[in-house]
């Protein structure tokens, strides 16, 4: 092998793994987000399901 493409080679490697590394982060942000997307709308539905209950109880 040339040392030539052996540097070639290194170098594809170098960048490849550099922009795994990216997409992983990127997916591990969009997740941290959705995750917090999701943490909203959980309380929200648990929020309307106590207002339904207070709504449908009968009154003293």
């Amino acid at each position: 092998m040339k040392l030539s493409r052996l540097l070639l080679t290194i170098a594809f490697v170098i960048i490849g793994v550099w922009l795994l590394g990216l997409i992983f982060r990127i997916a591990a942000w969009m997740i941290n987000g959705l995750l917090y997307v999701a943490a909203i709308a959980v309380i929200i539905w648990l929020v309307s399901v106590f207002v339904e209950q207070r709504r449908n109880q009968p009154k003293r």
